[in-house]
């Protein structure tokens, strides 16, 4: 969740539903991470189509805001990871506050590298929410590299600005849903289900 922020202070968001609703939650300081709002997130969680129960994955992590919600809404493990030190502190934070314990896993790594370690110790997951630095372009490229490693079951939610179109496919998934929300726009791909 990196790109641009306008304050040097901490902002303070909530989980939206589940077990630790209406909870606060910290988002690193300075202008490295770009939260998702919690209108943004509430209405991408109100896209999925199916229930949350197995392991999710925060690729781009910042706050962890993402993977919590999820792990607050039903989903078994969430693995977060991020390459920024100070946002992986913010996310172990947040996580301990809520009391998370082993639900949550926390990774400080490259993404080209969890994808590579989600193979070995996560190969099946439910799903993936990617939030790259805007100015990176990374959605693509994360989704093919998914796509050659870790067998998704749900899919994948990408949360891009307006103006950045992503294809109706990408990698072996699907665009099945596709909202703008002010200058967010948030676009659910599933696996393209091979018929016999």
């Amino acid at each position: 969740m990196k790109s641009r922020c306008n304050s040097r202070k901490r902002q303070i968001m909530r989980v939206i539903a589940g077990t630790w609703k209406g909870h606060a939650l910290q988002a690193p300081k300075g202008r490295d991470t770009r939260p998702t709002t919690d209108r943004v997130k509430e209405s991408m969680f109100s896209l999925l189509p199916h229930r949350l129960d197995g392991v999710v994955v925060d690729l781009f992590a910042g706050s962890g805001a993402l993977g919590i919600e999820a792990l607050s809404r039903g989903a078994a493990k969430a693995v977060f990871v991020d390459a920024d030190r100070r946002a992986v502190g913010v996310v172990r934070e947040n996580l301990a506050k809520l009391n998370v314990g082993d639900r949550g896993v926390v990774w400080v790594s490259d993404w080209r590298k969890a994808v590579s370690r989600l193979a070995d110790e996560y190969p099946d997951v439910d799903w993936v929410f990617l939030d790259p630095p805007y100015a990176q372009g990374l959605w693509q490229q994360a989704v093919a590299a998914l796509a050659d490693y870790v067998h998704i079951h749900g899919g994948i939610v990408c949360e891009t600005p307006k103006h950045y179109l992503l294809p109706p496919d990408m990698s072996g998934f699907v665009q099945v849903k596709y909202k703008v929300y002010g200058d967010i726009a948030v676009s659910i791909y599933e696996p393209v289900v091979e018929e016999l």
